[in-house]
């Protein structure tokens, strides 16, 4: 930013210097005076509508620093929907795998494709799930902006879907990455507002390096199990992932929570890179050792285990 200086006005001698004795120097005074007062008026209100749109965002979740991220990583265009599953609604495909009666619903972080969040729900489905008796799966885009301003996923189209075949006593587990936790919330906050609680107390919310919009504390009893997760590389001097101090603090607020932290040394991210180890909540080696790659971590699980350790929290 550019510093302003009051007008330097020419002398009868020809040297610089600031001079207001004559009319047109009080006038051209008065226009700089009243030009800075408006570039400060200007400045607070930009500040204030960027203070009101992040207000119920976590400091550890700027969406502004995670569409930046996202920027670097790649592109934000959805994908078809994935072979062999249903369109459920904006954002929602369901898939039957099994004969188990559990329900997985997982909800990708900004920028995920639905095709990604599929992936990822079929590897925790296939590597520990599916022996938990789980054989529905959701699979949820993430959120068109990292705050969740839109609200545009299908969260309402979800709960009727699922309510088709509810037994109401099977497991539901929901796993929410980055800002994919805004619209988990917004489902957890409709069920709670249409007098579900039976289908909340049956819910294992696992809250992956996301954020706390949306949740309270009356939908946080309401749950069967509730943990917030992070990651650390012990391998690494500045290991530990990019919202881990938002999930110290959420599971300091919600007395009913667990904090847990996902250990996985080696991951192949950089020293102090958080954004690489925010993805080391999906898989145990990130591809990019410096930020996040949803397109490939949720997908390419070859030879990097898909992460399911929080999953006994639930």
């Amino acid at each position: 930013m550019q510093t302003a200086v009051a007008p330097v006005l020419p002398s009868a001698h020809g040297r610089g210097q600031r001079n207001t004795a004559t009319p047109l120097a009080h006038e051209v005074a008065r226009i700089w005076h009243l030009r800075r007062a408006m570039q400060r008026v200007a400045t607070a209100l930009v500040m204030a509508l960027a203070f009101a749109a992040c207000a119920d965002v976590p400091d550890d979740l700027d969406p502004d620093e995670l569409e930046d991220e996202a920027g670097l990583a790649g592109g934000k265009e959805d994908s078809p929907m994935p072979t062999g599953w249903t369109d459920v609604g904006l954002g929602v495909a369901y898939q039957r795998v099994n004969a188990g009666d559990g329900v997985l619903i997982a909800y990708g972080g900004y920028t995920a494709q639905i095709a990604y969040s599929a992936a990822w729900a079929s590897e925790l489905v296939d590597a520990a799930l599916g022996a938990e008796g789980v054989g529905h799966i959701y699979a949820v885009k993430g959120p068109r902006d990292a705050g969740y301003a839109a609200r545009e996923i299908a969260n309402t189209k979800l709960r009727a879907h699922l309510a088709r075949f509810d037994d109401g006593m099977a497991r539901i587990y929901v796993v929410a990455h980055s800002s994919g936790s805004f619209v988990a919330h917004e489902l957890l906050s409709q069920l709670r507002n249409t007098g579900r609680r039976d289908v909340l107390a049956r819910i294992g919310y696992a809250n992956l390096d996301g954020g706390g919009s949306g949740l309270d504390g009356d939908i946080a009893r309401s749950l069967a199990n509730l943990a917030f997760v992070y990651a650390r590389d012990p391998s690494l001097s500045s290991g530990l992932s990019r919202n881990s101090g938002a999930a110290r603090s959420l599971a300091s607020t919600y007395p009913t929570s667990q904090l847990v932290e996902v250990r996985v040394p080696d991951t192949g991210c950089a020293n102090g890179a958080g954004w690489c180890l925010h993805d080391v909540v999906i898989t145990h080696k990130p591809h990019n050792k410096n930020t996040f790659d949803l397109a490939r971590d949720y997908t390419d699980f070859a030879g990097r285990p898909v992460t399911t350790e929080y999953l006994s929290a639930l």
